[in-house]
């Protein structure tokens, strides 16, 4: 079962890694195509700098990386309960902020797959809960049907992560109990660990 784990580990993270590039080159084409110009490069810039620089240190530097991430999953929940209140932008910055923050993740779980399973999971309870919102109707019970809600591009980010953090929750599983801090690759009595 060991030797499944990293084979286990090394294939969330390539799906992961591959939904979310693929999502952001689509929001990247619209965003091309309307503005357009230097707001575009603009706009994808401001996709691409975080989401390569929280790569880079959760390779480098996991705890770090940890640290930035949970301050990113907290604004980003703030930027959705904000938005239950008042009208913000005509775009989808929810599911493709959601994207941006699960690279990083995937990369923690190149080492641990149960942390990167934990953040997934959290990137994807609040826009799960904004779709449960949009789903009850704020009170009035007449919200749309949840199927064409989870259609959406909120709802077509969340499923595949969950199955992507219940992919790295079985690698997990398969490598046996092993703390946090334990190194990627170092087996558990080896003096290489922190």
């Amino acid at each position: 079962m060991r030797t499944l784990a990293p084979a286990l580990r090394k294939f969330a993270f390539g799906l992961t890694v591959l939904f979310a590039a693929g999502g952001i080159l689509f929001a990247s084409g619209y965003v091309i195509e309307d503005p357009g110009g230097w707001l575009a490069v603009l706009v994808i810039a401001a996709l691409v700098v975080p989401l390569a620089g929280l790569a880079v240190m959760a390779h480098r530097s996991p705890d770090r990386a940890l640290s930035w991430l949970l301050v990113g999953i907290g604004l980003l929940v703030a930027y959705m309960v904000a938005g239950f209140f008042v009208q913000l932008i005509e775009a989808p910055v929810v599911p493709v902020a959601t994207l941006v923050l699960a690279v990083p993740a995937a990369v923690i779980g190149l080492g641990n797959a149960r942390r990167a399973a934990e953040l997934l999971l959290l990137l994807a309870a609040g826009p799960l809960l904004t779709v449960v919102v949009r789903v009850l109707g704020g009170g009035d019970g007449e919200g749309p049907p949840l199927g064409a809600t989870l259609g959406g591009s909120t709802g077509v980010v969340v499923l595949p992560l969950l199955l992507f953090a219940g992919l790295f929750l079985v690698a997990a599983a398969a490598e046996g109990h092993r703390p946090a801090d334990a190194r990627p690759g170092t087996p558990a009595g080896s003096p290489g660990r922190r």
